[in-house]
């Protein structure tokens, strides 16, 4: 098990302290101050990794609220999205408007359920203005 901070910070101490470290001497100021600086270092990376840990919490539940929002306000959850898609295609050959889900839809041939005929499909543009041609000289 690892140590935080804090704990190797004041095994340091303890090792100081178990040799008879002599603070007075000049070397001694120095390591004492350095000791110092590095228990207030540890006690302040402790907070701060406390408060991130507090505010990643509260971010979840943030964004668990915002799921909730979203489906309150759309009456939809994101798997429900993806069920529930079905599109209308109609047979080229019989004219049978069947509903088919968009990984059927996707495959590109498609078999007609009702006279068996296979049929390519093509998947218009989302954007109106993509799917007209622009007259000559136009871009």
């Amino acid at each position: 098990m690892a140590m935080d901070l804090n704990a190797k910070a004041a095994y340091i101490r303890g090792l100081m302290t178990g040799m008879e470290f002599d603070p007075n001497s000049k070397n001694g100021k120095i390591i004492a101050a350095m000791m110092d600086l590095l228990e207030e270092m540890a006690a302040t990376v402790t907070e701060h990794d406390d408060a991130l840990d507090q505010v990643y919490d509260e971010l979840d539940a943030i964004d668990e609220d915002m799921d909730d929002l979203t489906d309150a306000i759309f009456g939809l959850d994101d798997e429900d999205e993806d069920a529930d898609a079905e599109y209308e295609v109609t047979c080229p050959n019989c004219g049978v408007v069947t509903a088919v889900d968009e990984d059927t839809l996707l495959n590109h041939e498609l078999v007609c359920p009702n006279c068996g005929a296979a049929f390519d499909i093509e998947l218009a543009p989302e954007d109106e203005d993509e799917a007209e041609p622009k007259p000559d000289g136009e871009e």
